[in-house]
C-alpha cells in the first residue's frame, strides 16, 4: 500500500493538532511553576549552575532548553511554552505513526487527536512531567521499529530516549523501567538449532530471579514511604501493575518452551547493551558537564536525595479503588463479539452514539458523572497491567490475535504501566494526563489486536472520550479537573514586561498591582519573598539572594546564603540584611507557613505593610 495517504492524513493532524494546541497555549497557570521554571532559567542565563548555585527542583535539562529559549525570545513567560509546542507537534507525528500499526489513517488520526486532547492543552506550561510523556512515546516507537527490524540503531535511540527523559526529570526512568521489562519479553527466543532444554536452567532461573526482586524493591519503596496514610490505593494504583507484569515474566521463564541458559543470556545481552548504551550517553555527557563545573556532587544530591523531601510536603492520595467500577460500561462497550463486521452494528453504534451524547450532557451538568467518566479511564492502568501479565502466561488468551498485536499491547502495557508512576505521590487529577496518551494507546492495542470490537461501537467510544476532553475538560482548564465541569473562565493578559500569558483578571489583578508596589517600595534594595513564591522574583525582575525556589526543599543550613524561614529563625533574619521589602505568603502551595512568632519579628523589622489577599507586602523606610 502506498504511504502516500498515511502522509497526506499525518500532515493533516499535526496541522490540526497546531491550531489546537495554539488556541491554549498562553492561556492559564500555576503561579509558582511559572516562576520556577522562568527563575531557574534567568539564574542559568546569569551564569549559575543549577543545584550547585541553587535547588534546582528537577534534573536540570530543562533549565537549560527554557535558558536557550529566553536567549532567543526573551525572558516573558510565553517563552517558556514555544519549544513545548514545537516537541508536542514531534510527539503527535509519533503517536500517529504508533496507532498506523493497528488502524488505517483514519483512525491513527482520530487517535492522535484525542491524545492531544487528553494532554497538554489542559495544561500547557511548559513542565517537565510532559516531556517525560514524550519521550516515552519517542522510545515506544523505536521499540516497536526494533520489534518489526531487528536493528540495534532502534534500540539505542529507545535508550537515548530514556536517558533524556531522565534529563528533564528523575521520572524519566519510568520509562527505563518499562522497556527493561519488555526487552526481558521480547527476547525470549530460541536460536536455530538449539535444543530445547527439558526444564528451566540457571539462565531462566536468574532472570526470572532479579526481575521478583527488582519488583519487590519497588513495591517495599512505595509501601515505606506513603503508603501508611492509604496503603490500598496506592498498592491498587501503583504496586499492582508493575508487580503483575514482573511476575508474569519471572512465571514465563519458568514455562514451556524453555531456553538454554546460554541463549536466554545471550539474546538480553544483544538487546541490553545497546539499550543501556542509548541511556547512558546524554547521562554521562550531562554528567561530565556538570564535574567540569564542579556541581556533581551537588547534582546527585539535588536529583537523587532532595525530591524525597518532597514526600512530607507534596503528596495528594489517588482516587479510591472503587472507582475502577466506573470502567465497566466501557469494557461492555469494547468486549469482543462473534460477528464485528455484520451490518446491525452500525445501527448498534448510532445507537450507542445517542447515550453517549446523553452521558455527555449529564457530565457538563453534575458532578456525580463527570467524576464517572473521568474515573472510567483513570482506574484501567492496573486492569490493562493485568491483561498484558494474563497474555504473557496464558498462550490460549493471545489465540486468534492480529500479527504483531500482542507485542504491540504488552510494551505498551508495560511502559504504560510504568509511566503511571509519575502520579506518585501527587495524584491531583492533572498528572494523570501525563500517562493518559499512553493509556489510550494501550487500549486501542488491545481492542485492534484482538479485533474482535464491532468498528461502529470503538469508533463512538473514542469519539465520546475526545468530545468529553475538549467540550468538559479543557476549556476550564485546571480548575475543577476530575470532579466537575467548567465553562471556559474569563481570562485577560498579565501586563507586566515579564508577563504575556492569559489567567484569570483576579490573578492579573494581583500580580499587576503586587509587583508594581513591590518595585516601588523596594528601590534599590533587595526583596525576600516567601514561602513558595518564586513568580514574585521572576515578574518583578528581583534577584533572588537564595538557593530555594521552593523552600521546603532548603536543607535548613546557611550554605550559599540558603536559609530555611522555618527551620532557624536567627540566621534568617540575619539574611535580610540589605533587604527593603518582602513578601509574606500566607498560604503556600507545598510548604508550611511561617510561624507566627517569625511573622511578629518580620513585621517589626519592616514597619510598614499592606495586605494584598494571600500576599503580605511588608517595607522599611
Amino acid at each position: 500500500m502506498s504511504h502516500r495517504p498515511a502522509r497526506l492524513w499525518l500532515l493533516a493532524t499535526l496541522v490540526a493538532g497546531a491550531v489546537y494546541l495554539g488556541l491554549y497555549l498562553n492561556r492559564g497557570w500555576y503561579p509558582h511553576d511559572e516562576g520556577a521554571l522562568g527563575q531557574a532559567a534567568e539564574r542559568v542565563l546569569a551564569g549559575e549552575v543549577p543545584h550547585r548555585d541553587f535547588d534546582e527542583p528537577y534534573t536540570g535539562l530543562l533549565t537549560y532548553l527554557h535558558a536557550a529559549a529566553f536567549a532567543v525570545g526573551g525572558i516573558r513567560l510565553p517563552v517558556l511554552r514555544i519549544p513545548l509546542f514545537l516537541v508536542t507537534l514531534a510527539w503527535l507525528a509519533a503517536v500517529f505513526r504508533i496507532a498506523l500499526r493497528s488502524t488505517g489513517p483514519p483512525g491513527a488520526a482520530l487517535v492522535t487527536l484525542v491524545a492531544l486532547a487528553w494532554s497538554v492543552p489542559n495544561y500547557p506550561a511548559s513542565m517537565p512531567s510532559w516531556y517525560n510523556l514524550f519521550f516515552a512515546t519517542f522510545g515506544v516507537l523505536f521499540l516497536l521499529r526494533w520489534n518489526e527490524t531487528g536493528a540495534s540503531r532502534w534500540l539505542v535511540l529507545a535508550g537515548l530516549a530514556g536517558g533524556v527523559s531522565f534529563l528533564f526529570k528523575l521520572s524519566g526512568l519510568f520509562y527505563v523501567a518499562g522497556a527493561a521489562l519488555f526487552l526481558l519479553y521480547a527476547t525470549r527466543t530460541s536460536e536455530p538449532g538449539d535444543p530445547e532444554p527439558r526444564r528451566p536452567d540457571l539462565g531462566a532461573r536468574l532472570v526470572g530471579a532479579g526481575v521478583t526482586i527488582a519488583m519487590l524493591v519497588l513495591a517495599m519503596y512505595l509501601w515505606r514511604s506513603v503508603a501508611p496514610l492509604y496503603w490500598f490505593r496506592v498498592i491498587y494504583h501503583f504496586v499492582l501493575p508493575g508487580t503483575l507484569l514482573a511476575f508474569a515474566l519471572a512465571a514465563r521463564e519458568w514455562l514451556p518452551p524453555y531456553q538454554r541458559g546460554s541463549t536466554r543470556i545471550r539474546s538480553l545481552v544483544r538487546a541490553g547493551v545497546p539499550f543501556a548504551a542509548g541511556v547512558a550517553i546524554p547521562v554521562v555527557l550531562f554528567a561530565a558537564g556538570f564535574a567540569s563545573a564542579d556541581a556533581l556532587p551537588a547534582v546527585i544530591n539535588g536529583v537523587f536525595v532532595a525530591p524525597f523531601r518532597r514526600l512530607a510536603f507534596a503528596n495528594m492520595r489517588p482516587p479510591a479503588s472503587f472507582w475502577v467500577l466506573a470502567a465497566v460500561p466501557l469494557v461492555i462497550l469494547l468486549r469482543p463479539r462473534p460477528d464485528p463486521s455484520h451490518r446491525r452494528w452500525r445501527l448498534a453504534g448510532a445507537v450507542v452514539a445517542l447515550l453517549l451524547i446523553s452521558v455527555l450532557w449529564l457530565a457538563g451538568a453534575e458532578s456525580f458523572p463527570h467524576r464517572f467518566v473521568w474515573q472510567s479511564l483513570r482506574g484501567l492502568i492496573p486492569p490493562v497491567a493485568a491483561i498484558a501479565a494474563l497474555i504473557m502466561v496464558w498462550p490460549r488468551v493471545r489465540e486468534g490475535w492480529h500479527s504483531g498485536g500482542v507485542t504491540r499491547f504488552v510494551l505498551l502495557a508495560m511502559v504504560t504501566a510504568f509511566a503511571s508512576l509519575i502520579q506518585f505521590p501527587f495524584s491531583a487529577p492533572i498528572y494523570f494526563l501525563y500517562v493518559a496518551p499512553l493509556l489510550l494507546l494501550s487500549l486501542m492495542a488491545l481492542v485492534q489486536g484482538i479485533g474482535r470490537t464491532p468498528p461502529p461501537l470503538s469508533a463512538a467510544t473514542l469519539g465520546f472520550y475526545g468530545a468529553f476532553a475538549v467540550l468538559l475538560v479543557t476549556p476550564g482548564a485546571m480548575v475543577g479537573m476530575g470532579f466537575r465541569a467548567e465553562s471556559n473562565h474569563p481570562n485577560v493578559k498579565l501586563e507586566l514586561p515579564r508577563g504575556g500569558l492569559r489567567i484569570k483578571p483576579e490573578d492579573a489583578a494581583l500580580y499587576g498591582a503586587l509587583i508594581q508596589e513591590l518595585i516601588s517600595r523596594a528601590g534599590s534594595g533587595g526583596i525576600w519573598a516567601g514561602p513558595d513564591a518564586p513568580e514574585v522574583y521572576f515578574l518583578g525582575g528581583f534577584k533572588n539572594r537564595t538557593r530555594a525556589l521552593f523552600d521546603f526543599l532548603a536543607n535548613g543550613t546557611s550554605e550559599g546564603g540558603t536559609i530555611s524561614p522555618n527551620s532557624n529563625v536567627a540566621l534568617f533574619l540575619r539574611s535580610l540584611e540589605g533587604v527593603t521589602a518582602i513578601v509574606i505568603n500566607g498560604n503556600p502551595n507545598f510548604s508550611p507557613p511561617l510561624p507566627a512568632e517569625l511573622i511578629d519579628s518580620l513585621r517589626a523589622r519592616f514597619p510598614e505593610g499592606r495586605s494584598m489577599e494571600r500576599f503580605e507586602l511588608r517595607w522599611r523606610r
